[in-house]
């Protein structure tokens, strides 16, 4: 009697692929996943920074190439390459309930909520501001793709210690944000209430807007508090990633500080 063949099993997906650029960008993804590197491509000029690196990629047989400007323009298709391209595995995207319900809920902890902030280079500049006062996901309001080159070299390595999470646009995500028991506190330039007024709630969600527009009305009102950065007001508003880090530098001296001594 003959045995059945088994169906050979089929092989895993590989895992998406994506180029980084970018010297503090690359260097941030060779201190924390060095295995997720598939290629390098680096100019003359930056072996010194990279020699470690590459040593350890040659023992490991990963790929690289010694190329000059004209050929990492023509690799990353920017000319903001800083001198090195990665080609590395995407690190996993988050969902919202992942995002919201890690950590230990006992212990104070922001998030930052984005409404149609979609240009990759202020992201990037935000995901450099979260990762810097320790947010470690930014809930994107209407973005399609978690990660783009040129939001990772804009947030120079910060990327890799924060989580870029696409939600639905409109009040959903809040809703869900609120029901694990976060507060939401948006910014507008005619708040009532100073920013410094008082400190922020120890679970916080930080909602900002387009510099345009703002925060659209809707998620406006989904706000517990609102307030604003307070300055001379011959501006009717700041940078969004400026912005950021004033309001997230507050939530950090009011909950994570250390003592002064």
């Amino acid at each position: 009697m003959q045995r059945a063949l088994k169906s050979p099993k089929a092989a895993a997906p590989a895992a998406p692929e994506m180029k980084v650029c970018g010297v503090n960008a690359c260097l941030a993804i060779a201190a924390r996943r060095p295995d997720d590197v598939r290629r390098v491509y680096v100019h003359p000029s930056r072996l010194p920074v990279f020699g470690a690196f590459l040593k350890r990629c040659a023992e490991r047989r990963i790929a690289y190439h010694v190329v000059e400007d004209d050929e990492l323009e023509r690799i990353t298709q920017s000319v903001h390459h800083e001198g090195i391209c990665f080609i590395a595995r995407e690190r996993p995207p988050i969902g919202l309930q992942a995002a919201l319900q890690r950590r230990d809920p006992t212990r104070p902890r922001c998030l930052l909520y984005l409404g149609g902030v979609g240009n990759p280079h202020n992201l990037g500049a935000i995901v450099r501001v979260c990762a810097h006062f320790d947010v470690d996901a930014v809930l994107a309001g209407g973005l399609e793709s978690h990660a783009s080159p040129a939001m990772l070299r804009t947030a120079e390595g910060g990327a890799e210690f924060v989580d870029v999470v696409p939600v639905a646009d409109g009040t959903g995500p809040l809703v869900a944000a609120r029901r694990a028991g976060f507060r939401l506190i948006a910014t507008a330039a005619r708040a009532k209430r100073s920013l410094y007024g008082a400190p922020l709630p120890a679970r916080s969600v930080i909602m900002l807007g387009a510099e345009a527009d703002g925060l659209a009305p809707a998620l406006l009102n989904m706000a517990d508090e609102t307030v604003q950065i307070p300055g001379t007001g011959v501006l009717d508003s700041l940078n969004v990633a400026c912005a950021a880090a004033v309001v997230l530098g507050e939530f950090w001296r009011c909950h994570r500080a250390p003592a002064a001594e």
